[in-house]
């Protein structure tokens, strides 16, 4: 003990720092996880895969199908559940991507889950699910008011991946009956009726009347409030929309996909879009020149913060600010990419946190080695006399044993001989016993014979 009392009170200034160090190593890593947590759209992943295909609210209603599907469920993905991934596409307006376009990528998708056994039909309910959406200025009047506002098309599984917190009402749904509903945020709300309580109410887009179905309310974090802007925005079915807009391209697809393997759900993407795999040269030319030039940019959400990504980002780090391709991006995305460059200085501090210590540690394992009082031809000779004193115990406790084997082996043969020769002496002492007899029936008789002489 007093050693380390020692030891300590030698380095205790180098452990105090290691100690401070460490400690901030770990506090700006939870900052940087929750920094990663509070980004909604970029988690619809594993909000998806925690609610297991498995589930009731996935389940087919035909009960007899249910074991072979549970079965099939099993092989696909074992115990655990199915690894998931979310994708995003954006694509230039140029480009012109209408619904039609969004089926053809939809029918893609399908096409290649069912081939790899990842369809709807084999796991009990929706395997995946996907949202796309552009965005428009357009003018909404009530009465005599009228408001601009910056509408935000929408078709698929929306707002479930952008779970915007509702201050009334609820969301709208690409399976609703009736398409001419509208969630509008709490800027329009007040800017057209001065109140969040408008459930119901009216506003004309055009000649087509549009009712209130929810109020959501604005980002209140200072980077999502800077990309969101100070626009009113509202939220409708990009089929409505489009029936007022006749040029109306679709510029962000969403969608959360099986990944069983790294970058399947990346790759699934591309290709319904067309874009072939990466090959050796792609990457060699990417290596070469980072920037992208093509109007569709297919992105990975769920993997953009580990820190392999975050490092691969960092190489390049000079050329994010030149965007070369003519891809915008929707104000959730401009976020995640600040976010990546948030990410990626935190991940350098906190390595830089770490060189200390580990140099620390290298200098008192190098003075404990130069201060040692034992040789490795020491440690080499003590091992061999170990083992050739085992050697040698095992060998004498080997002796020993044979030793006592042969006594208890001559103790037996000795006690066996005792009692032969107990046996014999008391054969012996039997015989004499009938000799004597006999010796006193002769005695008898020759006492008789002498005494009828005598007489």
């Amino acid at each position: 003990m007093s050693k380390i009392t020692t030891f300590i009170k030698q380095h205790k200034v180098v452990l105090i720092i290691d100690v401070i160090l460490i400690a901030m190593y770990f506090i700006i890593t939870a900052i940087a996880h929750q920094k990663v947590d509070s980004m909604y759209s970029q988690q619809e992943a594993m909000r998806w895969e925690n609610d297991e295909v498995t589930n009731s609210s996935k389940k087919d209603s035909k009960e007899e199908n249910a074991d072979a599907k549970k079965f099939i469920i099993k092989s696909l993905v074992g115990e655990k559940k199915m690894p998931y991934a979310q994708v995003s596409a954006f694509v230039s307006p140029g480009y012109g991507m209408s619904v039609d376009g969004i089926s053809d990528v939809r029918s893609s998708i399908a096409e290649k889950l069912n081939k790899d056994s990842y369809s709807d039909s084999m796991t009990e309910g929706r395997v995946w699910i996907d949202a796309y959406s552009c965005e428009t200025t357009i003018n909404l009047r009530k009465d005599n008011n009228t408001v601009p506002a910056k509408a935000v098309a929408v078709g698929g599984d929306f707002f479930q991946f952008h779970p915007m917190r509702l201050l009334s009402g609820s969301y709208i749904s690409e399976s609703d009956v009736n398409q001419d509903r509208i969630v509008v945020d709490e800027n329009f709300a007040w800017a057209m009726f001065g109140s969040n309580d408008i459930i119901g109410m009216q506003v004309w887009l055009n000649n087509s009347v549009y009712f209130v179905a929810g109020v959501v309310e604005t980002p209140k974090d200072k980077l999502s409030e800077i990309a969101y802007g100070n626009d009113n925005r509202i939220y409708m079915s990009y089929s409505e929309l489009k029936k007022n807009i006749e040029n109306l391209p679709i510029t962000c697809y969403e969608a959360v996909l099986p990944n069983p393997i790294s970058n399947y759900a990346y790759y699934t993407l591309r290709e319904a879009y067309g874009l072939t795999e990466e090959e050796a040269d792609d990457s060699m030319k990417k290596q070469e020149n980072p920037l992208s030039f093509d109007e569709i940019e297919v992105k990975e959400n769920t993997k953009r913060y580990n820190s392999m990504e975050l490092i691969t980002n960092a190489k390049n780090w000079k050329y994010r600010t030149m965007h070369t391709a003519p891809v915008g991006y929707p104000y959730w995305e401009n976020v995640a990419r600040v976010q990546e460059d948030t990410q990626m200085k935190l991940l350098i501090v906190r390595y830089l946190l770490l060189v200390f210590p580990l140099l620390s540690l290298i200098w008192i394992i190098y003075g404990l080695f130069e201060r040692k009082t034992w040789t490795v031809k020491g440690l080499v000779l003590g091992e061999i006399e170990k083992r050739r004193e085992k050697r040698n115990w095992e060998a004498y406790e080997k002796m020993l044993a044979e030793k006592e084997a042969e006594n208890i082996i001559e103790v037996e043969g000795l006690e066996s001989d005792n009692s032969s020769d107990n046996y014999n002496l008391e054969s012996e002492n039997e015989t004499t016993d009938d000799e004597i007899e006999e010796f006193d029936d002769d005695t008898v008789q020759l006492r008789s014979v002498t005494g009828s002489e005598l007489f």
